[in-house]
């Protein structure tokens, strides 16, 4: 037996190499790397290229909880200021815009988009949407289209997408896990198909202590811990679209 157990073994090491590899999810949310996947000559057109939108939900907005409907407790401790302080070590002009609208779904989202990015011109747009319409069990295929349509508006003004897998849920609500994981799987095998960066939230969030401000509290939102694990894998996933990598970052800075 032992032959078959080494063999699955390497099989297993094999797969999770590859996934790694592809950015399709199961690699580490920590790992830094300094390559990129933007061609260091990309024409970011009339647009900030030291610019990035956050656009999404209440997740991005940066509510830690909901106490009632249409009324949450909010931080400033949301992962856009906290990623903003971290792409200025690269350099201090980096703005960061937090463009969240607490209850949104990708319907509305994908339509209020180009207004946002006419205004905002930014040369990044980090696209987080879709928990609302998992957990109103909503068509994952049509909550895939409108953020993979969000995405392509982002090229098409001249603007590097940078798209997050959904965060994981810790209700107890089956039909929202399944759509989380149909969209995320739908959304990994998109990012690498298209070449475009993934930011990997639900595997570097399935932790149920990053969610609720206690155990007994909503746990849809992130807590302040949990939106400082975001706003660190939004970071390495920036550190893949700058185009030339963090390297030429730096040297640009200098």
């Amino acid at each position: 037996m032992i032959p078959d157990a080494r063999l699955l073994r390497d099989v297993c090491l094999g797969i999770a190499l590859l996934a790694a590899a592809s950015g399709c999810g199961g690699g580490s949310s920590n790992s830094t790397s300094s390559s990129s996947q933007t061609p260091t000559d990309f024409d970011f057109g009339g647009n900030n290229p030291r610019k990035a939108t956050a656009f999404g939900d209440s997740i991005t907005q940066g509510v830690l909880e909901l106490k009632r409907r249409d009324f949450g407790l909010t931080t400033g401790n949301n992962y856009p200021n906290i990623l903003q302080g971290k792409v200025q070590s690269l350099d201090p002009a980096w703005r960061v815009v937090n463009r969240g609208r607490g209850g949104e779904e990708t319907g509305e989202g994908v339509r209020r988009l180009p207004s946002v990015l006419a205004i905002d011109k930014p040369g990044f747009v980090l696209i987080l949407e879709g928990s609302n319409d998992a957990h109103q069990c909503h068509n994952g295929d049509v909550a895939t289209n409108n953020i993979q349509n969000m995405v392509r508006i982002a090229k098409a003004s001249k603007m590097i997408p940078v798209v997050g897998t959904l965060p994981p849920s810790f209700r107890n609500n089956p039909c929202a896990d399944d759509v989380i994981q149909y969209i995320n799987t739908n959304l990994r095998a998109f990012a690498n198909v298209e070449r475009v960066t993934l930011a990997e939230i639900f595997d570097g969030m399935n932790d149920r202590s990053l969610f609720g401000i206690s155990p007994n509290r909503d746990p849809l939102h992130p807590n302040e811990a949990g939106y400082a694990r975001m706003a660190d894998i939004w970071f390495q996933a920036m550190q893949k679209a700058i185009p030339g990598g963090t390297a030429a970052a730096l040297r640009r800075r200098r």
